[in-house]
């Protein structure tokens, strides 16, 4: 193995040597590349939709598109107006014009409902009319009060387009479904750039167009807003369009505080131009070709992959922080960069490879997620991280060779540097007492395992918004007065064309309305439920001259078939969104609150159990976004098991190849899971759930923290083969490359802390528990790997 290890080094070597020689040549090549990379870029989109969680083979996704292929969307754009003081004349002519202004503006429009145009049934001998209810706002009390007697006339008004209090009303409006794909751009924010994205070829309503509807509702509500009216905006697409807007919102800052702090760390640890430039360019360009391969694959930017712009400029900077650390090292011992360089690729080069790698599989390891983002970021990342090492060991000797270097002498005092006599120090106490090192880590070990005995699973997007964001209050407060603001859908396929002739299947539909409107899990109850049956029942009591009595579904099926034409022939469209065409698929819409998806799971569950026994002979099928959020919290999981299994075996048997000693690797790997039971310990203290944010945390951080042991060990197996002694081998190892993996980790650590200056909770998160852990990491391969080699060393010579 150290016959390997030193024919991977030679070769490093001499392709750094070949390099330098022909510099210009490897610039040349290295810009062509990097250029047809980046002129993808402007094919990049973006797609924050439930949708983009699914791989597109998903039995999920393909019965949900199956759901929208006939009956249209079912998520919708909720628009709440609180008016200071109730339903007045004048805020009624104000909620008309309103209407009326977003019906003629709104792109993609498939419907828009209200109070202004709820539906009226009446009937007049054998002629049905569905009318509206507010062809015109009331002019005065006689009529205002006839109104909202009306109001409460049709039950399925509140909960809906009004509150029970009538505090609040609303306006639904629904997108179309499908769009003619191709015709949208998207726009994305990147590092002050703004990016054009077009031809996304979206068979449903994609991101981009979502976002142009919520601007143009945001834009024609704000000229209402000095009228007494607090607007509120709640739905699943609202959602989207927010989390949208967070999301483009932190990359715009997180970038460029990225770039700030790695200059400052460069500038610290080199004190050179040329140590920060370079390394600079490396990374920018490193991360532009890794955004152009990621468009080349049509991959977009989700909710997932937003975190690899800063992720991959705070990584790939490790790789060129390590060669150059040696390289002005040996620069400053003889003066001659060829040489220098040479010997610092040579020399770092397998350690840095094996970070790359050991980074790059444990990014690779979603790749096998049954989220499809996730899987996604796998790809992504994992290439990106090796993108930054080519650029590394090829430009970076071009730029080395091209650019003048001046040579910086050591001023000897006789001084031991404080960082060398911080590291003799740690050297010294960890190989001397390495049983007090380990059971101190073991307690610390044990204590974070019991709290991570705490943690739990969930999925509740909403929470990534601070808890004072307008979504979250516009979502809690419709909630909580109409009942809900997501959708869970229902359909019972009759087996039979006309089978909603039925007069025993519908009134078990009617039946289900109401009983599904009691049932309560985890707080969780639908504020609403709407079916075939609520038309029949309006129908039939407009032709029995308005008596409430006949508020009913028929009892016979020639009635039902005889109704549902006269309804059809009034020219409403209403019977598209509760039935198909033949009349075989009847649909249930159930809205109920937005909440964590681990307790609709329970909810869903429960319903049912009831949907199966009502409806026993029927086909029962669920889907909407409250079935997609609870496939999404299952695929998280199984992602997530997938993905530590397969980065720990895959990264444990890169440690043995590199270090070439079982006992020692297998140690190394007990130092290295160290810092995942300790993030998991802070979740638990800290109340954080596994979600679709931190859930990415533990493969990341295994990824991460390996690199410097891979350096530690790299350095520390060269030194004790030329001194036998494992404290000057730990004492060199550190001298060799100690401030270079303090740099590294300072550089990780802060780029990670930089995500908690974020909007989305998410986001801040993520960057604390990562940055926690490589903190963890440092403090493991400066203390618990030295005390563990210790051992093992101390055993072999007394055997």
């Amino acid at each position: 193995m150290k016959n390997l290890h030193a024919i991977i080094e030679a070769w490093f070597s001499a392709l750094t040597a070949f390099v330098y020689k022909r510099k210009y040549r490897t610039l040349i090549s290295v810009i062509l590349i990097t250029a047809c990379f980046i002129s993808q870029i402007p094919k990049i989109t973006i797609d924050m939709r439930d949708e983009s969680f699914f791989h597109d083979d998903d039995p999920i996704l393909i019965e949900y598109n199956q759901f929208r292929d006939t009956f249209g969307q079912d998520d919708i754009f909720i628009v709440g107006l609180k008016p200071e003081n109730g339903l007045t004349i004048p805020f009624l002519h104000t909620l008309v014009k309103l209407h009326h202004e977003l019906e003629s503006s709104l792109p993609y429009l498939h419907d828009i409902s209200s109070l202004v145009n709820g539906r009226i049934v009446r009937g007049e001998e054998d002629t049905l009319f569905v009318e509206e209810l507010m062809q015109s706002a009331p002019q005065n009390a006689t009529e205002h009060e006839a109104l909202l007697s009306l109001i409460d006339h049709y039950p399925l008004y509140r909960g809906y387009f009004i509150s029970e209090d009538k505090s609040l009303a609303s306006i639904i409006i629904k997108a179309e479904a499908l769009v003619n794909p191709g015709s949208e751009d998207s726009i994305l924010e990147f590092d002050g750039d703004t990016i054009e994205t077009r031809d996304t070829g979206h068979k449903y309503l994609s991101n981009e167009q979502n976002i142009e509807i919520y601007e143009v509702i945001r834009k024609v509500t704000a000229k209402y807003e000095n009228l007494g009216i607090d607007f509120h905006f709640a739905g699943t697409p609202v959602f989207v369009a927010e989390i949208t807007k967070g999301i483009e919102k932190d990359l715009s800052m997180m970038m460029p505080l990225s770039f700030i702090m790695i200059i400052l760390f460069l500038a610290l640890l080199f004190r050179r131009i040329s140590g920060v430039v370079f390394s600079l360019l490396i990374v920018m360009l490193s991360l532009l070709s890794s955004i152009g391969i990621m468009a080349m694959m049509g991959i977009p930017f989700t909710t997932v992959i937003q975190i690899l712009p800063t992720f991959l400029i705070v990584v790939g900077i490790s790789d060129s922080v390590h060669i150059l650390a040696i390289f002005y090292k040996h620069f400053r011992e003889h003066s001659d960069k060829q040489s220098a360089i040479v010997e610092a690729v040579g020399y770092a080069g397998l350690p840095v490879l094996m970070t790359s790698l050991t980074t790059a599989l444990g990014l690779l390891s979603f790749a096998f997620a049954d989220v499809k983002s996730i899987a996604q970021l796998g790809y992504v990342a994992s290439i990106g991280v090796m993108m930054a090492f080519l650029y590394t060991v090829i430009l970076l000797p071009a730029l080395i060779s091209i650019f003048p270097i001046k040579s910086k002498k050591l001023i000897a005092d006789g001084k031991q540097p404080l960082s060398d006599r911080i590291f003799s120090l740690i050297a010294r106490t960890t190989t001397r007492r390495p049983g007090l090192i380990i059971a101190v880590s073991t307690v610390i070990v044990v204590t974070a395992f019991y709290c991570a005995l705490f943690l739990r699973f969930s999925h509740n997007a909403m929470t990534w918004f601070p808890e004072d964001s307008p979504i979250r209050i516009a979502s809690d407060l419709i909630d909580k007065t109409n009942g809900g603001s997501v959708m869970l859908e229902v359909t019972v396929d009759s087996g039979s064309e006309n089978g909603l002739y039925d007069p025993d299947l519908v009134q078990r539909l009617d039946q289900a309305s109401v009983d599904i409107l009691g049932i309560s899990v985890h707080d969780i109850r639908a504020g609403q439920v709407r079916s075939i049956a609520d038309i029949l029942k309006e129908t039939n009591r407009a032709l029995n001259e308005d008596d409430s009595q006949a508020y009913v579904v028929p009892g016979n099926r020639e009635l039902i078939a005889q109704e549902l034409l006269l309804f059809e022939s009034s020219g409403s469209d209403d019977l598209e969104d509760v039935s198909d065409s033949m009349y075989q698929i009847g649909r249930l819409s159930i809205l109920a609150p937005f909440t964590d998806s681990i307790h609709y799971k329970d909810y869903v569950d429960k319903l049912s159990e009831y949907l199966e026994r009502q409806f026993a002979s029927e086909t029962v099928n669920m889907t909407g976004h409250i079935s997609l959020f609870i496939q999404i919290t299952k695929h998280f999981i199984t992602s997530m098991a997938k993905s530590y299994v397969f980065a720990l075996i895959v990264i444990t048997l890169l440690m043995l190849i590199m270090i070439a000693r079982i006992r020692v690797g297998l140690l190394s790997m007990i130092a290295n899971v160290v810092p995942i039971v300790l993030i998991f310990g802070i979740m638990g203290i800290l109340k954080i759930p596994l979600d679709m944010s931190t859930i990415l945390v533990g493969s990341i951080v295994l990824g991460l923290v390996v690199d410097d042991t891979i350096h530690f060990l790299h350095h520390f197996r060269k030194a004790y083969d030329h001194t036998n002694d494992v404290e000057e081998a730990v004492r060199i190892t550190f001298f060799t490359t100690g401030r270079a993996l303090v740099i590294t980790s300072m550089v990780l650590c802060a780029g990670f802390f930089i995500y908690m200056a974020s909007f989305l909770v998410a986001n801040i998160r993520f960057g604390l528990l990562v940055g926690c852990a490589v903190i963890f990491a440092l403090a493991a391969d400066f203390f618990l790997i030295p005390a563990l080699l210790s051992i093992v060393h101390k055993k072999r010579k007394m055997a």
